[in-house]
């Protein structure tokens, strides 16, 4: 597997990167994960042709993970897509997906292709499992294995031992590290995400090679890295994730 990212900022982006959403690719699949900014043209920087994308997961429908799933739909129609494209959510996410896709005027009947939704996958040797997360929303975790790899991404959730019960196993944990472990603490609001010291704890209690942080807020890091925090409990690999580079995993 190998896997990029389209952004890694919090829902308080800058100029330097987008919102948070990630491309996973295992052999010929791809999967994008969350549709923030413009989707397709992720896709295109990314050298994948949209129209070759089969599977979209949405983990939560907060507006940074979720406002670009108009644009992809009417995109790949504009480009005449006929293969359906399979969409991977909780209830509630599809409940607000279908909300926003309808007041775009989307309704299935005026696309050139079909949606079909699951609560998880399997294909081929591909698997995608969704796991609760603890936010303000329902929210998702996204646990892909394939062959004998897998990764977690925890998607925006407060620290708990279940994160790293799902990426036990794992090579690989993307955890969202929206603040310091001290703007954290100071500031109620940010209940429902997590800081870069519990993204380095749940890593070395999961037992995985590499920590990726991602769904950063700058003004929440003044003053403080987010790969030293994480270092402060997780002795493993860590990265803040240049977008548009591949990493193999």
């Amino acid at each position: 597997m190998r896997l990029l990212f389209c952004g890694i900022s919090c829902a308080e982006t800058g100029a330097d990167s987008g919102f948070t959403s990630l491309i996973v690719q295992s052999g010929t699949d791809s999967i994008l994960i969350d549709s923030s900014d413009n989707p397709v043209r992720c896709l295109l920087r990314a050298g994948i042709d949209p129209q070759a994308l089969k599977f979209l997961v949405l983990t939560h429908g907060h507006t940074d993970h979720i406002y670009g799933f108009p644009a992809l739909l009417h995109t790949l129609h504009c480009r005449k897509r006929k293969d359906p494209l399979t969409v991977v959510c909780d209830p509630e996410t599809r409940r607000r997906a279908e909300a926003l896709v309808e007041a775009a005027g989307l309704n299935e009947k005026k696309l050139t292709f079909a949606r079909r939704y699951r609560g998880s996958l399997k294909s081929s040797g591909l698997e995608i499992l969704l796991l609760p997360g603890r936010h303000s929303i329902p929210s998702s975790m996204v646990r892909v294995a394939a062959d004998d790899s897998c990764l977690l991404y925890t998607a925006d959730t407060a620290s708990w031992p279940g994160i790293a019960e799902a990426a036990r196993g794992c090579r690989t944990l993307i955890h969202e590290a929206t603040a310091s472990q001290a703007a954290l603490k100071g500031d109620p609001d940010l209940s429902g995400h997590s800081s870069a010291l519990q993204a380095g704890q749940n890593a070395a209690a999961a037992g995985v090679k590499t920590l990726f942080l991602c769904h950063l807020c700058g003004r929440l890091y003044a003053g403080c890295d987010p790969a030293d925090e994480a270092a402060r409990a997780f002795g493993g690999q860590i990265v803040v994730p240049e977008p548009f580079r591949w990493y193999d995993l």
